[in-house]
């Protein structure tokens, strides 16, 4: 058995663009799976399309991650996308080369302070996690620090976009409020004029993500695809082939800096993202959030076994279409389109998208995605949504937590007794019971 080569610049196909003549125009923290599938993605397919949105520097910035590995490939990696489009399977690779080097905050900083000073860079994308975007996590401090360092070797520079896509509403102001709050704390007679500076050569934008990656493929499944590529690729990306990233700005100064919306179906330039954020958060975020208990009560694993549940599967489509899409604002004709879509993406034949992991953080989710939605659907329609009465019976079943846990739910009396009713369902006939009943 022969040896295969470590994917390395030797494997990169000049006829696909020229990729170390771009400029390195993007700063980039975190160095995880899905700002490869989707933030790289998204440039290396503006610069095969010849838009020369460039490349991007990338920092690790926490002891755990993918800098090591970035750098021996010369900042490649392969995506693999699999899953099911417009009904029909898609497995197709792609090598991407829209990285150029990765950097470790711990030890080379110096080094991310002089890049974060060059005119070529325009655009600081983020993903830390949840965890790392508080004022008190690391991540803040070192933006403000990179963005000082601007502010003093290159105060009269083009525009900065700073583009966060951690899942939180509103990340842009919410990173602005951060940075100008640590700005303030900095030396005093230079504060002010730093604060007036990044009010008006920064610029901080909303984002919004979507795209379901699960990283690495199994190990079973690694040496096959491997062989079919022809090298060993340490940051093997598997993603679904749905990808969907709006950005809350003006266009037209967005796609000067950033011209990545070659597709205008995956990649948003708009004034206002409230829509994609809503339609996202509701019709696919709170369905996960809502089918977490019941499926993992149910002993069912993953997503898609569950839309292959005889039970669980039609129980998902109605709490989707009939309660779900009826509580929100959305145009009904585009949310019953995203719904549907949405199901197809459960449905990925590759993905194992396993309920304990859509499970973390619970109860913080139940309250922001799916109880708005309670409290709406009775306001509109004068009635108890069962499907999601239900469901909060799993949820606090799930967790061993009375009704009341349900915020602003329990002043809800006709809810709260549909609830307790379906948990004493759930505590004498299980789950497979109460969907029985349903």
């Amino acid at each position: 058995m022969s040896i295969l080569p470590s994917l390395s610049g030797a494997c990169w196909p000049d006829r696909a663009y020229r990729r170390n003549a771009l400029p390195e125009r993007v700063l980039q923290f975190g160095s995880g799976m899905l700002l490869r599938a989707l933030g790289a993605a998204s440039v290396d397919a503006a610069n095969r399309a010849g838009r020369s949105a460039g490349r991007i520097v990338v920092v690790q910035s926490t002891p755990h991650g993918n800098a090591r590995a970035l750098n021996d490939q010369d900042g490649l990696f392969t995506l693999v996308e699999r899953g099911l489009e417009n009904g029909e399977r898609v497995d197709r690779t792609r090598l991407i080369g829209a990285i150029s080097r990765a950097f470790l905050a711990d030890t080379e900083w110096d080094r991310v302070r002089e890049i974060a000073a060059r005119p070529e860079i325009q655009v600081i994308v983020s993903n830390v996690t949840e965890a790392g975007f508080r004022i008190d996590a690391g991540f803040p401090a070192r933006l403000t620090d990179a963005l000082r360092a601007r502010f003093e070797r290159l105060p009269d520079g083009p525009p900065l976009f700073v583009i966060p896509t951690e899942l939180i509403p509103d990340n842009g102001p919410q990173l602005a409020a951060m940075v100008d709050e640590l700005a303030a704390r900095g030396p005093t007679p230079r504060a002010g004029a730093f604060r007036r500076w990044l009010s008006t050569r920064v610029q901080f934008c909303s984002s919004l993500v979507d795209r379901i990656t699960t990283g690495a493929p199994p190990e079973d499944e690694r040496a096959a695809l491997e062989t079919r590529l022809g090298y060993t690729d340490a940051l093997l990306t598997v993603t679904e082939p749905y990808a969907f990233w709006a950005i809350e700005g003006d266009p037209a100064a967005l796609r000067k800096a950033f011209p990545i919306d070659v597709n205008t179906e995956s990649i948003v330039f708009a004034p206002d993202i409230a829509f994609y954020r809503e339609r996202k958060l509701r019709l696919l975020n709170a369905t996960h959030t809502a089918m977490v208990p019941l499926a993992m009560l149910a002993g069912v694993r993953t997503v898609r076994e569950a839309l292959d549940h005889p039970r669980l599967g039609a129980f998902l489509r109605r709490l989707l279409f009939d309660e779900i899409i009826p509580a929100t604002d959305l145009p009904a004709d585009a949310a019953t389109q995203f719904a549907r879509s949405v199901v197809e993406r459960f449905r990925n034949p590759w993905l194992d998208h396993e309920w304990r992991m859509i499970a973390t953080n619970q109860e913080t989710k139940m309250r922001i995605r799916v109880v708005p939605l309670i409290v709406s659907f009775l306001k509109r329609r004068g009635g108890v949504p069962d499907g999601l009465a239900l469901a909060s019976a799993a949820h606090l079943a799930f967790l061993r937590q009375p009704a009341e846990t349900l915020a602003e739910a329990s002043r809800l009396p006709d809810f709260v007794a549909a609830v307790e009713r379906w948990k004493s369902v759930i505590e004498r006939e299980g789950v497979e019971g109460a969907l029985a009943h349903d």
